[in-house]
């Protein structure tokens, strides 16, 4: 009878033994996986965490980069296939000018953690064609046309953002924003020596005052 209880007594110790046994490795896969999912959470904060504009800032980001991009690489291919010496030196401009401030503007991106355009996008990929299947004065009324479009956009793109919430950029917009309003003055003044009419929403040169419509912005 002894006997017995003794195996009885040891089965139970066993049994309990296989329970806590059982319930410290659900314990310890429990821990695992929330230190698992801690480490996974803590990871897609931390490539985040640098990302704290919003939606305001990066809508001005990507065209301001992409825009900058288009001025350089035509402004490269003007310097090379111009004839006119103030349209060879105003496209000289646009590469100095824009490659600072793509640098700038990029320097602020990636430190936020946004992943900036390489390439040009469609649209003004096809805008950099046509003006290498141009020569003479039709490249030079397209190239000019082209840069007083672009920069009387620019201007309204920069002067949103010259009130933006994020600090950097805000700086950084009313810092650049003088600049991209000089180069639409002198775009004009060119475009007018040029005789291009009808351009820019239907606005005939002759009649534009750079000076005036800048101040409008």
């Amino acid at each position: 009878m002894k006997k017995h209880n003794i195996f009885l007594m040891m089965v139970l110790v066993f049994g309990m033994q296989a329970c806590q046994n059982q319930d410290r490795k659900r314990d310890d896969a429990s821990t695992t996986a929330a230190d698992s999912t801690l480490d996974t959470t803590q990871r897609a904060q931390m490539s985040t965490a640098d990302v704290d504009m919003d939606g305001d800032a990066k809508a001005f980001i990507l065209p301001a980069i992409a825009g900058g991009m288009l001025e350089i690489e035509a402004g490269n291919l003007m310097v090379q296939k111009s004839a006119n010496a103030e349209v060879k030196a105003f496209a000289a401009m646009m590469v100095k000018d824009h490659t600072k401030a793509n640098q700038d503007l990029e320097k602020i991106a990636k430190g936020k953690g946004l992943a900036v355009p390489t390439t040009l996008p469609e649209e003004q990929f096809k805008n950099l064609n046509t003006l290498r299947e141009l020569s003479g004065r039709d490249l030079d009324v397209r190239y000019m046309t082209m840069m007083i479009s672009a920069h009387d956009q620019t201007q309204t793109l920069f002067t949103k953002a010259s009130m933006n919430e994020n600090g950097d950029l805000k700086q950084y917009a009313l810092n650049t924003l003088p600049v991209i309003q000089t180069h639409y003055k002198q775009a004009v003044k060119l475009g007018q020596k040029l005789n291009i009419s009808n351009v820019n929403n239907g606005d005939n040169l002759s009649n534009v005052d750079p000076d005036e419509k800048s101040l409008k912005h």
